[in-house]
């Protein structure tokens, strides 16, 4: 009897078994149907390659813009991508030691470095910087160094923002004069921009990337790999921050990040409104800060809760670097 009984629980076990397999296979399918399109979207919105084609996709995964990168470095808000030239071009810049030192300490030593080792990833918003990241990005792609660039803001939610011109250094702001908040019709100039949530970006394209198995450089002294992100997005870090503290991917995903908060000083600034790009029908916030010592309070505690946490793997280098701001450097050369 007990040789019967076994020989129909193992038969049971194994219809069960091919069930689940069936089940699995189906929902892989479905899985890949739903992404593919999304893959595609990315590289027609931005009329650019933005996978490196040393990085196939597997059967059983959709393909990562971060594929085949052994470091990445994410520039929010990357201006006129003066931080990739940081990284990639270090001893032309030799005042911009803020980011330098940030480099060093997550990257290794310049002399040690290999540029083939690294995905840059910037986004900009300002239409005003477009021509200039498409000239860096064609210099990097001839020396073969990976330069993607993103003309979008980011957020936490996706959608469109509008940016308002302003006459002086930052060409464009998200958060318009008081005047502005009051009456519409006192507005500056507007431009649209698409924006996209940055959380949930790192968790498609840079969480759980294929990374090479060894780095070309720091022969000796790898450090990797690592991803970093530099954030100076002009007052959008007041909605950026506080969702990759909630998502999670800020202290899963990023080694470090250097940036700053931007806290106006002056009493006349506040309240500044901070209206959501998804809107509050699609789940978005918006909220206010009212005075100065209130946001220096939110900031500090934000702060607070990333340097407490033991869990969290997260550096923080709040100081920006904005020496070189009108760089003047040409671009490089494959040697020939």
């Amino acid at each position: 009897m007990s040789t019967h009984s076994d020989r129909r629980s193992s038969t049971r076990l194994l219809a069960f078994t091919c069930v689940v397999a069936t089940m699995a296979c189906i929902n892989i399918v479905c899985l890949m149907k739903t992404l593919n399109p999304l893959q595609q979207q990315a590289a027609a919105n931005h009329n650019t390659t933005l996978v490196d084609n040393n990085a196939p996709a597997t059967h059983h995964r959709r393909r990562q813009l971060a594929d085949g990168c052994y470091h990445v470095f994410i520039d929010a808000g990357s201006n006129i991508g003066m931080h990739a030239r940081f990284l990639f071009e270090p001893t032309n810049y030799p005042k911009a030691w803020i980011a330098r030192k940030f480099f060093v300490a997550h990257f290794g030593p310049e002399i040690l470095r290999d540029n083939r080792d690294f995905c840059i990833f910037a986004f900009e918003p300002n239409p005003i910087h477009i021509n200039r990241h498409m000239g860096m990005k064609d210099a990097y792609t001839n020396m073969g160094w990976r330069y993607h660039f993103f003309p979008a803001g980011v957020g936490d939610k996706s959608g469109n923002l509008t940016f308002y011109r302003v006459d002086d250094q930052l060409g464009f702001t998200s958060v318009p004069k008081i005047s502005c908040q009051h009456n519409k019709d006192k507005c500056p100039p507007q431009h649209q921009v698409p924006v996209y949530r940055l959380s949930d970006w790192i968790d498609r394209e840079v969480h759980g990337r294929i990374i090479p198995s060894r780095a070309y450089g720091g022969q000796g002294f790898v450090t990797g790999p690592h991803v970093t992100m530099k954030m100076d997005i002009e007052m959008m870090e007041w909605l950026v921050f506080p969702d990759l503290i909630s998502s999670g991917v800020l202290c899963r995903d990023i080694d470090a990040v250097m940036g700053e908060f931007h806290l106006q000083s002056t009493w006349y600034l506040y309240p500044v409104t901070f209206h959501n790009p998804g809107g509050e029908e699609n789940g978005g916030t918006n909220w206010t800060l009212h005075n100065y010592t209130e946001a220096e309070a939110f900031r500090n505690y934000m702060l607070g809760m990333i340097h407490r946490n033991h869990n969290c793997k997260t550096k923080l280098v709040m100081r920006d670097d904005e020496s070189h701001a009108d760089d003047g450097m040409p671009w490089p050369k494959p040697l020939r």
